[in-house]
């Protein structure tokens, strides 16, 4: 007969609760929108997000919020390698990759005669 040890059990309680933990944030922080479109534009903003990777089939929850009065950016999630833009949303909500990869985000104004507004952005893995 098999009896665990104390370890044994506790290690597989530790997997047990990171299996059905809360979110984990995966990116977050404030860049200016992409209305000049370079992640680092000629007078030093940032207008992408830093690199983060994400895994085939996680889902990921996307949130932000755009500076301004009138103001509305799509998110854009691009290959950090190639620049490929590989997914985008209109508003909050989620993402399921198909392969895991390198990605940044970077937010088009969408309302003529705006940008160059400062967008500040989460994301996180689904509950």
């Amino acid at each position: 007969m098999y009896i665990p040890s104390a370890q044994s059990v506790l290690t597989a309680g530790l997997a047990l609760t990171g299996s059905v933990s809360k979110p984990n944030t995966v990116s977050e922080g404030s860049v200016m929108d992409y209305a000049v479109e370079k992640c680092i534009d000629g007078d030093g903003n940032t207008r992408c997000s830093k690199p983060f990777l994400v895994t085939k089939s996680t889902c990921y929850q996307f949130e932000w919020s755009t500076e301004g009065a009138l103001t509305h950016t799509t998110a854009e999630v691009r290959d950090a390698g190639s620049g490929e833009m590989v997914f985008y949303r209109d508003t909050n909500g989620d993402w399921t990759p198909e392969k895991g990869e390198l990605v940044y985000l970077d937010f088009k104004p969408k309302v003529p005669a705006t940008g160059n507004q400062t967008v500040h952005y989460v994301v996180s893995t689904c509950e």
